[in-house]
């Protein structure tokens, strides 16, 4: 394919380019005293006589083995990406290019070089996603070593004896928009909406809303009750409605060696990618989802965009726990399960866990000390009170969730860490392969209370996930430290 310019449209993406050119005219023409208007025009006309010259600058071409880019106004740069180096392609289609047949697409590579040459072809016609995702399939079949990057062990894959049954499996999952509700109610992104909301608006919201209180409704505790309940109904259905936007029609797709899913109302996102470039699977659950006896499974890849898309994907946004199994060997049967040998943390962790957060307490009573009781020394108290009993709870809830395991003791078995942080469970399911480096800690202090800490980082992205659990027994952390060594 000969050198090709971006689709025409991708100047319509450039529009914000000329939104910051009027603020920034707008921002410095009173402290120079220039007109602001008039230096809005020049800015204006030099972003968009920029934003053509940069489009006409930018070109790509598809070959045999690789895609070339060339970008750059008055520095050149010219990148080759080779197709078997490809992670996985991003596809990503605003509604207001549907018409047109043309879309974004993002090249995740095996580089750890980040965003500096991460590739995105910002309008293209679909069709060179479709040639690109083609080319990339016909070279996942070579053997090549797309992590030199990743300091990982220098130790070949261990193939599964059922990848022919692998390479045949289908398997389908789609949200319903009874799941969508769920997601919302046990994300608690109610409180985070309702957080948003008053801080964008500098607390306008929050007066006027007590205004409407106190004059539609009294000031009794039962108006204030239901007054606040019907607050947290809104916040409830402006999260549903933004859930809804980003998983609607949300579909999962496993077919042979590939997982692909679909999602998005106003912006529609495909990602297609290899299970061999899945790094860790991780399943989450709150204290909601534990209620409700439902979880969250995302992906961990490897590539090179430092965006969340890009690092850790949301595959099975509710999964209920009675079909946790069945849905795990449908999408990820690779993987075991069952543990053959578990540490679990002591129980002397709740207070290690409490005292490691709590010990910044003692500055209220420092601090009432010097200034006596006033507003603030109360308010003071009812933070320290409240901060108290969060971090205890939280430090039992941290026990009771964190453990480490191994499914078996050779280097193609899995080592599978819980741990849990703000009343979230978080479990990572990672090959020895995937590892990047296991660091064991014991101080002089942990090791003669026969205590340690287990830490592994996983390649996220252009940079690591960190997980591990801190305080289990010395010996077992010993066998997970000799596990990795072997």
């Amino acid at each position: 394919m000969q050198d090709k310019h971006l689709s025409p449209l991708n100047l319509v993406n450039r529009l914000e380019d000329i939104l910051i050119a009027i603020f920034l005219a707008s921002f410095i023409g009173n402290p120079l005293h220039i007109d602001s208007f008039k230096l809005g025009i020049i800015f204006v006309i030099i972003t968009i006589v920029w934003d053509i010259i940069s489009y006409l600058c930018f070109t790509y071409s598809i070959e045999d083995k690789q895609i070339v880019i060339k970008k750059g106004v008055i520095f050149k740069k010219i990148i080759h990406v080779p197709f078997a180096r490809i992670q996985s392609i991003e596809h990503s289609q605003f509604f207001l290019f549907r018409p047109f047949d043309v879309e974004k697409l993002q090249i995740n590579n095996a580089s750890k070089s980040g965003s500096h040459d991460q590739i995105i072809l910002s309008a293209v016609k679909t069709y060179v996603g479709a040639i690109l995702e083609e080319k990339h399939k016909q070279y996942q079949t070579q053997d090549v070593d797309v992590n030199d990057d990743v300091e990982q062990p220098d130790v070949e894959k261990i193939e599964d004896n059922n990848q022919e049954e692998i390479n045949h499996g289908y398997a389908q999952y789609k949200i319903s928009t009874r799941d969508i509700a769920l997601y919302t109610f046990t994300s608690f992104r109610v409180f985070i909406t309702m957080f948003l909301i008053a801080h964008i608006t500098h607390g306008a919201v929050l007066d006027f809303a007590i205004s409407i209180y106190q004059k539609g409704f009294g000031s009794n505790l039962v108006s204030l009750i239901a007054f606040s309940i019907m607050a947290i109904i809104i916040a409830l259905l402006l999260s549903f409605i933004y859930t809804m936007f980003q998983f609607y029609d949300f579909t999962l797709v496993k077919e042979g060696k590939y997982l692909e899913y679909e999602k998005g109302l106003f912006t529609r996102n495909k990602v297609r990618l290899s299970i061999d470039r899945i790094q860790s699977v991780l399943v989450e659950q709150n204290v909601m989802g534990k209620l409700l006896k439902i979880m969250t499974v995302k992906i961990i890849m490897a590539s090179d965009g430092s965006d969340e898309e890009s690092s850790q994907a949301v595959v099975l946004p509710i999964l209920n726990s009675h079909k946790y199994a069945e849905m795990m060997n449908d999408f990820f049967e690779w993987i075991p399960l069952k543990t053959v040998e578990k540490f679990n943390v002591r129980k002397r962790s709740i207070w290690l866990f409490f005292r490691n957060f709590d010990w910044i307490l003692l500055i209220i009573p420092i601090v009432i000390y010097f200034i006596g009781w006033t507003t603030l020394s109360y308010s003071l108290v009812v933070i320290g009170v409240f901060t108290f009993f969060y971090t205890l709870g939280n430090a039992y809830f941290k026990y009771r969730v964190s453990s480490i395991g191994l499914t078996g003791d050779a280097k193609d078995d899995y080592l599978i860490v819980s741990n849990g942080f703000l009343f979230k469970q978080r479990t990572y399911y990672v090959g020895w392969h995937e590892i990047q480096s296991i660091r064991f800690e014991s101080s002089v202090f942990m090791k003669r209370n026969n205590l340690a800490h287990i830490v592994i980082r996983i390649r996220k992205g252009d940079s690591a996930q960190i997980a591990g659990v801190q305080y289990i027994d010395y010996d077992g952390a010993q066998k997970i430290y000799d596990w990795y060594r072997q």
